[in-house]
């Protein structure tokens, strides 16, 4: 992410000046500094039970840092940390190994002034142990290792990720939807939150985010904001500030705003659609292929057909809480079936009907909730095992072909029945690092065992004067 005094809209293409600027962003921080008085620099982290961990750092201390002249350290406890903030002690470092310091190495690229905090900026960080090696076990690397696989082909990824979320007012300890209503789209219910569209949309652009468009959807105080698409990690990172960035921006206007995929019953759920192409060193879209009669390639049939042969893994990265399967329901223009069509919002995966350099894949798979690191890496993962393999995706529903009638194999059901799916899969535990994929487990394994044990209201209303 650019500093807000240099954002610019960075569209599918980055120029030569944009790349050797991004060599050396030190000067450009200091300047940041300086002309929006930064007082204060939160430098963030996202964890494997996607919670965002920061440490505050008085500007003269981040400073020392930019200049190599100090560490800052972080917890590896953090990392046993599930969703509950509950320390899992047979999980991560454990007290047998001490829980060591880990330090926060900063990604100048990513520093933003935050214009709805005044004083306040915000850095990414990765985190690395003492030796200043990387930590498996931290998301963000996780992407960089599936990336690193995509460099060594002479592979860049675009893409970006388009948030659905709901927002609410607390009233008399009841939290009411920000609008009512199903007129999604409709002007006049827009007009109702016009603030906070315009609020979101004004912060982002100012972050140098490039929202391109925000709505009402179809549930009452549901919202929708599209952005521009990045390369590589900042996909991932973009999608990282929208989530934090909105969610902020809305507690100022009273308002809570939740990414939980499925927050309301008889709502709809919120994705997080994953669009994202694959180009070359020059360039070149390679899922554009004009001689073929639907313009995709070759590259581009295998790499849908290896996120559908590997969608159940997917699933169970993408859907990471027990709520994420509420939202795979037929008929909710939420996946629950394996399946993909030419611009077809029942599939899994929908290909939009651009072509050319704006050929792309779209997954429709992840929730809101999901953990954007995590979700890209395995999506990409698939897709580049299906190049490689050349697995041919089958045949694809038309643009009127229902889904959820005509394809058979079915998604998870529950994070349960996921997470049995990605114990077993041997290939996500070598593309995504063993060390990793048991550390996920056996946090999501421990808040699903917690769910399975909590009596709900839905029992004591089924069941309550029956039994």
């Amino acid at each position: 992410m650019v500093p807000a005094h240099l954002a610019c809209e960075r569209g599918v293409r980055m120029t030569r000046a944009e790349r050797e600027m991004e060599s050396n962003w030190i000067p450009h921080i200091q300047e940041a500094i300086r002309q929006h008085q930064i007082q204060t620099v939160r430098v963030c982290v996202q964890d494997v039970s996607n919670v965002s961990r920061s440490r505050y750092v008085p500007v003269r201390r981040f400073l020392q840092l930019l200049s190599g002249d100090a560490r800052l350290s972080f917890p590896s406890a953090l990392f046993s940390l599930d969703t509950a903030a509950a320390l899992q002690r047979g999980v991560g470092e454990t007290y047998t190994g001490g829980y060591p310091s880990w330090y926060l190495d900063l990604d100048l690229k990513s520093f933003s002034v935050l214009p709805y905090a005044p004083g306040v900026a915000r850095i990414i960080a990765d985190v690395v142990t003492a030796e200043a090696e990387p930590v498996p076990l931290a998301p963000r690397q996780v992407l960089k290792r599936v990336l690193s696989e995509y460099d060594a082909l002479g592979y860049r990824v675009l893409g970006s990720f388009e948030y659905e979320f709901y927002a609410f007012r607390e009233v008399e300890g009841t939290l009411k939807p920000a609008w009512d209503g199903l007129q999604c789209f409709a002007e006049t219910k827009q007009a109702e939150v016009e603030s906070v569209i315009l609020a979101v949309l004004n912060h982002l652009t100012e972050m140098g985010a490039g929202p391109e468009a925000a709505n009402t959807e179809y549930g009452a105080g549901q919202f929708e904001v599209s952005n521009s698409p990045f390369w590589g990690v900042e996909i991932a990172d973009m999608a990282f500030y929208y989530r934090s960035s909105i969610k902020e921006i809305l507690a100022q206007k009273g308002y809570r705003a939740s990414f939980l995929s499925k927050p309301r019953n008889g709502m709809s759920g919120s994705g997080a659609h994953l669009h994202h192409s694959v180009h070359d060193s020059g360039d070149r879209n390679i899922f554009f292929d004009p001689n073929q009669p639907d313009g995709l390639s070759d590259c581009c049939r295998w790499f849908v057909g290896g996120q559908l042969y590997h969608a159940r893994t997917i699933s169970a990265l993408c859907n990471s809480t027990v709520n994420s399967y509420k939202r795979l329901q037929a008929g909710t223009f939420a996946p629950d079936r394996v399946s993909w069509g030419y611009d077809n919002r029942s599939c899994m995966i929908r290909i939009p009907a651009a072509r050319g350099s704006d050929t792309r894949v779209e997954n429709r798979l992840p929730g809101a909730d999901t953990n954007p690191y995590v979700a890209l890496a395995i999506t990409l993962a698939a897709g580049l095992d299906g190049i490689r393999q050349r697995m041919e995706p089958g045949a694809a529903c038309g643009p009127t072909e229902n889904a959820y009638a005509s394809a058979s194999r079915l998604l998870p059901r529950s994070l349960g029945e996921a997470l049995d799916d990605l114990e077993r899969d041997a290939w996500a535990k070598e593309v995504l690092g063993p060390a990793f994929v048991e550390h996920y487990l056996a946090l999501r394994r421990l808040e699903y065992e917690r769910f399975l044990r909590h009596v709900t209201d839905w029992e004591l209303e089924e069941y309550g004067d029956v039994f």
